[in-house]
């Protein structure tokens, strides 16, 4: 699968280039058919990539909302994406998300984020308005976690556990990782496995809203210990 490296946004709510480079938090929204998803990132062209990598892996915990769901259904090709706001700090970035998500979000955000305040941001409606073009790239890794499409991956020994109805995978202790984090991977293998069973995986070490966890490679299997 191929995702692009470069996306093409449109700046609406009279944000202009300058405020998207001189601002930490984006404020996004992607367009489809089936409706508008609403996020927040400091790298909207890495979120967009995880959004559709998550669509895609079964083994995501996020594999079967309704977001997931459109990008699967009408093509990762046939969205639009837009930038809504932006900020510098992270507690006002979120009260934009949160009334983004009110604004624009109706039909593909499973959550609403708390706002603090109700305050109007000036937000309108996406097709009423004729948005600037900005191309923007993921950005360097530098100083960052590992990302999904990271190659440098390491072998790491994990446990299959039960919860919430399903078997899941995590990291214990002794490892290149912090015991307990959760791992990304095929469902099809895990089924393989019963509860308290040790597995070999390569692995990568990710971020989504501050919480860290572990992303298998699509192909990779996982290795029983006996």
């Amino acid at each position: 699968m191929n995702i692009p490296a470069e996306i093409r946004f449109e700046l609406v709510n009279g944000i202009s280039e300058k405020d998207v480079k001189s601002n930490e938090h984006i404020i996004y929204a992607h367009l489809c058919s089936k409706g508008i998803y609403v996020g927040l990132t400091t790298d909207p062209v890495k979120r967009w990539q995880e959004h559709v990598s998550d669509a895609f892996n079964e083994g995501s915990h996020n594999y079967d909302d309704k977001f997931r769901e459109a990008i699967r259904h009408c093509g990762q090709n046939k969205f639009r994406h837009y930038i809504v706001a932006v900020a510098n700090f992270e507690k006002s970035a979120k009260n934009k998300e949160a009334s983004a998500i009110k604004f624009y979000g109706k039909h593909l955000n499973t959550k609403n984020e708390t706002e603090i305040g109700n305050r109007d941001y000036g937000f309108r409606p996406l097709k009423n308005q004729i948005g600037t073009n900005l191309i923007l790239k993921k950005k360097s890794r530098e100083g960052a976690f590992y990302s999904r499409g990271d190659s440098s991956r390491k072998t790491i020994t994990a446990e299959i556990y039960f919860e919430s109805g399903r078997k899941r995978l995590r990291s214990i202790s002794g490892q290149a990782f912090p015991a307990g984090l959760n791992i990304e991977c095929s469902r099809s293998e895990r089924a393989k496995f019963a509860t308290g069973d040790l597995v070999r995986v390569n692995v990568a070490l990710s971020e989504k809203n501050g919480k860290k966890y572990l992303v298998a490679g699509k192909t990779s299997p996982l290795t029983p210990i006996t």
